[in-house]
């Protein structure tokens, strides 16, 4: 089936005969390793990451375009961000039971999680369904994985989470910000913590027209007035594309709307660059 459905509205692919293609592992790649996208290679060398994930890559399509055919770069972005994550957990004394990564996407991020085996369970969802079907035959069993929707709703028991990671999703919740934080609130054990990534003002002041979200942007009809404007329009600036299908906007947020708005539902903690340069990362707490 291919046609249009309810259910396209609230997420993707549902119904859809998806593909699963692959490519070879990491190893395969590692001669292109020219240090571009650095971790901690100390604690992580490149030997054993390579040695102990040695499940196949996404193809370039399967991943939708992200590193082009710098399959080694899409791997090790999943490890950098991984090792960026588990060194903040440990020094501020995060439980490391139970992790979730929401939009994980074909398991950039989860991959690593599993193979290095930090936590004792590790759960992802995506929207969508090609993402969700491509984890569960090519990456580690234990991984569990589901399809959720843009529904502020994970079919998770209560305070059964220490982690939760969010790369590139916030950065597209047009609505309901509040009420995914409360789902969050809901899901996380108490100390346990929400590592989001946002646009903030500096993205919005320091864009530059190689970065993909400027060509997103620019074509949208609202944005050609306000990209000269040095301050974000409101608290929440949306772009959204209106059409039947979820995950269609670009959102920016102040700090300040974070602080005073998100703060209420979990305690903000942190805030620092992420990577990709144009991303901000946030950190609350449930206390």
């Amino acid at each position: 089936m291919t046609s249009s459905t309810w259910e396209d509205m609230i997420s993707l692919n549902s119904y859809a005969d998806v593909s699963s293609q692959i490519i070879g592992s990491a190893a395969t790649y590692a001669a292109e390793d020219q240090g571009s996208v650095e971790w901690d290679r100390e604690r992580f060398p490149l030997e054993r990451a390579l040695a102990l994930d040695n499940s196949p890559l996404p193809s370039t399509e399967q991943r939708e375009g992200y590193y082009g055919n710098d399959h080694f770069a899409y791997w090790a972005s999943g490890m950098r961000d991984y090792c960026q994550l588990l060194e903040w957990i440990e020094s501020h004394e995060v439980a490391t039971q139970t992790i979730l990564d929401i939009g994980c996407a074909t398991g950039r991020l989860i991959r690593h999680a599993q193979a290095n085996n930090e936590f004792d369970e590790v759960i992802g969802c995506d929207i969508n369904r090609a993402h969700v079907d491509w984890i569960t035959r090519h990456l580690d069993t234990k991984i569990k994985v589901f399809q959720n929707t843009s529904i502020p709703s994970l079919q998770l028991p209560d305070a059964s989470i220490d982690v939760v990671t969010a790369f590139s999703v916030f950065t597209h919740v047009e609505c309901f910000d509040t009420t995914w934080l409360m789902e969050l609130r809901r899901i996380l054990r108490p100390g346990g913590i929400a590592w989001l990534t946002i646009h903030n003002q500096r993205t919005w002041q320091e864009m530059k027209p190689t970065w993909p979200i400027y060509a997103a942007l620019n074509a949208h009809p609202d944005f050609a007035d306000k990209k000269n404007n040095k301050e974000l329009p409101s608290d929440r600036t949306v772009f959204r594309w209106h059409s039947e299908r979820s995950y269609s906007a670009n959102v920016f947020y102040r700090d300040e709307y974070i602080r005073r708005v998100w703060g209420r539902i979990l305690t903000y903690v942190d805030s620092f660059p992420a990577l990709p340069p144009f991303q901000q990362l946030v950190v609350l707490r449930k206390e």
